[in-house]
């Protein structure tokens, strides 16, 4: 009865963003109840009992229902934890920066769950649940950033100026759309769709690959609408408003982007 009559204390060892500052429980008085646990947070609080552990005293001693505590502890991760913010970059000033990310934290379900069974069993008091830090996802290494009205393709690697290009981009009447973009794919030697547009209706319906395929020799397709980074059969129109809304660009120029940059790798457009 004395072990299992003393007074609890958990406290949560996470940081001020997490708004989590501490938890207390107090053990009932008789020996045959379980201690309950309070958990305060700046939200609400939280109240477990030895039954939301899984708990419950057989004559042998007490008996954990593995199932009941295993979700308990999966609601208590849920609850607590702060996911991590990537690095990003940006396009400022014409020029591509890097915004930090933020670190996230995670509850260590094993390490609670040895926690909480030596709270039960009273082995133990003036606790902390193990919460880990989680480190943000670096930035991808390269980024685009195409300029309209300079019919030009630069590429950085992080915030530095590596290499630049000459693009064709969208017709006046076919404007290529300005905005912030990623590589979802990658195609070598692609093959051609008719999109079913009006300036495509006269063009068949499928294209293989090859010297005449509108694609070229590789594209970078984007994430949103039907936009791609292209080569072309026809250099010449590079340097000018001549494509439906893609970009195109010369066949050195596209297979040497296409080896350098990986899917996932941030496309800005600016006007």
């Amino acid at each position: 009865m004395g072990r299992l009559a003393r007074a609890l204390v958990i406290v949560l060892a996470i940081t001020p963003a997490v708004a989590v500052l501490a938890a207390a429980a107090a053990t009932p008085r008789s020996a045959y109840s379980l201690p309950s646990f309070g958990i305060t947070t700046r939200s609400r609080p939280i109240r477990l009992t030895g039954a939301d552990l899984g708990a419950r005293r057989t004559r042998h001693g007490i008996s954990i229902d593995e199932a009941v505590l295993a979700r308990t502890i999966g609601r208590l991760a849920t609850a607590f934890r702060v996911p991590a913010i990537a690095d990003t970059y940006a396009l400022e000033g014409g020029h591509v920066v890097l915004h930090p990310g933020r670190s996230g934290y995670e509850l260590d379900r094993a390490a609670t769950r040895a926690l909480f069974l030596r709270a039960i069993h009273g082995t133990a008091s003036n606790l902390s649940l193990p919460v880990g830090r989680t480190s943000p996802a670096s930035a991808p290494e390269d980024a685009i950033v195409v300029k309209l009205s300079e019919f030009r393709l630069d590429l950085y690697q992080h915030t530095k100026l590596v290499d630049h290009f000459a693009v064709g981009v969208g017709r006046l009447s076919f404007p290529t759309p300005p905005g912030a973009y990623y590589v979802r794919a990658k195609e070598r030697n692609p093959a051609w769709y008719n999109p079913g547009s009006s300036w495509a209706r006269d063009m068949p319906s499928y294209m293989a690959p090859g010297p005449r395929n509108p694609l070229g020799s590789r594209a970078l397709k984007l994430d949103r609408g039907s936009l791609v980074i292209h080569g072309t059969p026809e250099p010449w129109t590079v340097g000018y408003r001549s494509s439906h809304g893609c970009m195109r660009m010369r066949r050195a120029d596209i297979e040497k982007l296409y080896d350098l940059v990986p899917q996932g790798t941030p496309v800005f457009i600016v006007p």
